[in-house]
């Protein structure tokens, strides 16, 4: 019997710390890898956050890039580029990974290499700046999955409902695949809680946290804007970001100019995520819009009070730990808001919740593993 594992392409714009490569490694990381395996092609040529583990897990990584600034047209050369690389590279499979239908010529591209499986997987409901002409493109594009996706999947109902046509959603083609997490990872920690706090000098504080990359979408500077009104009545409020991202220089401006740099700590990228989700007593998570973000489900997962956005979908809400608020209430309501709820809930209980609802990753990694077995045994 042959005992290599089948080889399965993720194709997505990076491997950084980010929400839809975190949700792949965590299947990767589960995943039986005697039988299956993950390689990647990316559209930076970069050393970037989980290259190193990728490649202690067995992957390989490869590159194209585009120096193209109109998008469409940069998508239709990474597009060429895709189509002469998988030509040269033999894969079954193919999993195409966006947060818009844009990528749907990378289906095509990978129909015409011959490829014959070619999944297209929607991790998001909106992005920003929706014009005529793009939503005219996405469109067309839809067109494109329904042609050339053999599989198509989505982390939420309102991802599928974005990305994929009326069509595809009424012949019930979509599969809902969770944004599992290692749940015993993320369970609270009381002596690391500890360990943490007294590391960041925290004390007795009121410590709130957002794990995120600092992009419009993700709205930190609302956050901001809340703590700015937190110091005015309770004086012992802490803010953690961790992340990166392009409005970094920005915010840290902002909070000089808000008088919060003893408040608001810019911790930067962590691997170990989970040990200040434990540390801090609130999670906030204003975003302009989400497909079901992961960060929020290790959140809810640690036990933390969670206030989303309502423009997240509802699908976060895993416990009673879940609150959505409009972010029409304002900074000032959203305090209001934060500032009204009983912190006393156990922690430890919330991760039942969690898995109960299909959000262990064991669970999902086991899934998505037979789902490529038994396509690949189909070729």
């Amino acid at each position: 019997m042959n005992s290599t594992p089948k080889r399965i392409l993720h194709i997505t714009e990076m491997l950084s710390a980010a929400g839809i490569e975190s949700f792949i490694m965590n299947v990767y990381r589960n995943i039986d890898r005697s039988k299956i395996q993950f390689d990647f092609l990316v559209l930076r040529d970069q050393k970037e956050f989980y290259d190193d583990e990728i490649a202690s897990l067995g992957g390989k990584k490869y590159c194209i890039h585009s120096d193209i600034e109109n998008t469409l047209l940069r998508v239709l050369e990474e597009s060429h580029q895709i189509k002469v690389f998988l030509k040269k590279h033999h894969y079954d499979i193919v999993h195409v990974h966006y947060t818009t239908p844009l990528r749907a010529f990378y289906l095509k591209a990978a129909k015409e290499a011959g490829v014959p499986v070619r999944i297209y997987h929607s991790h998001s409901a909106a992005v920003s700046g929706k014009s005529k002409l793009k939503l005219a493109i996405y469109k067309y594009c839809q067109t494109l999955i329904d042609k050339y996706a053999t599989d198509c999947f989505a982390c939420s109902e309102a991802a599928a409902e974005w990305v994929f046509s009326k069509k595809i959603l009424n012949e019930n083609r979509v599969q809902i695949v969770h944004n599992g997490i290692d749940i015993n990872r993320f369970l609270f920690n009381n002596s690391i809680r500890e360990k943490i706090r007294t590391q960041l000098s925290l004390g007795n504080s009121f410590t709130i946290i957002n794990t995120g990359r600092f992009t419009e979408q993700k709205n930190q500077s609302f956050i901001l804007d809340i703590v700015d009104v937190l110091k005015k009545d309770r004086h012992d409020v802490k803010l953690l970001l961790l992340g990166d991202g392009p409005l970094k220089g920005l915010y840290k401006s902002k909070v000089r100019q808000l008088g919060l740099s003893d408040i608001v700590l810019f911790l930067g990228v962590k691997p170990n995520v989970q040990d200040y989700l434990s540390a801090a007593d609130c999670y906030l998570m204003p975003s302009l819009y989400e497909g079901l973000p992961v960060a929020g489900i290790e959140a809810e997962c640690s036990g933390l009070p969670c206030f989303f956005s309502d423009d997240i979908t509802k699908e976060v809400r895993l416990s009673d730990q879940a609150h959505f608020l409009p972010l029409s209430l304002g900074e000032k309501g959203w305090a209001s808001e934060v500032m009204k709820y009983d912190f006393g809930e156990s922690r430890l209980k919330m991760a039942d919740s969690v898995k109960n609802a299909g959000y262990d990753i064991q669970d999902v990694a086991k899934s998505m593993g037979a789902f490529y077995l038994l396509k690949a045994q189909g070729r």
